[in-house]
């Protein structure tokens, strides 16, 4: 379920819902004096969703081909791989 951010416009109190949509929209029916507010997207954390850090090859396959297309630009001094422990 998505989590919506709400302003109370008498107490300026701000608070979030976990809910559905349709619980949102009655949220906002019974409650005149509630206003939705947009705020910050979740963006997933790499370390939750198992991406750490890049895959072994990477830095070969990857940034290898990309340096070889373009010869003129050097793809080692933009960007560093950090070593595996």
């Amino acid at each position: 379920m998505p989590k919506y951010n709400f302003i109370n416009k008498d107490t300026n109190e701000t608070y979030e819902l976990w809910c559905s949509i349709a619980e949102m929209e009655q949220h906002t029916k019974d409650n005149p004096n509630v206003e939705q507010v947009i705020g910050v997207p979740n963006i997933g954390d790499p370390v939750k969703i198992g991406v750490s850090q890049p895959p072994r090859d990477f830095q070969k396959y990857v940034l290898g081909k990309v340096k070889h297309k373009n010869p003129l630009g050097s793809v080692e001094n933009r960007w560093t791989i950090p070593k595996e422990v």
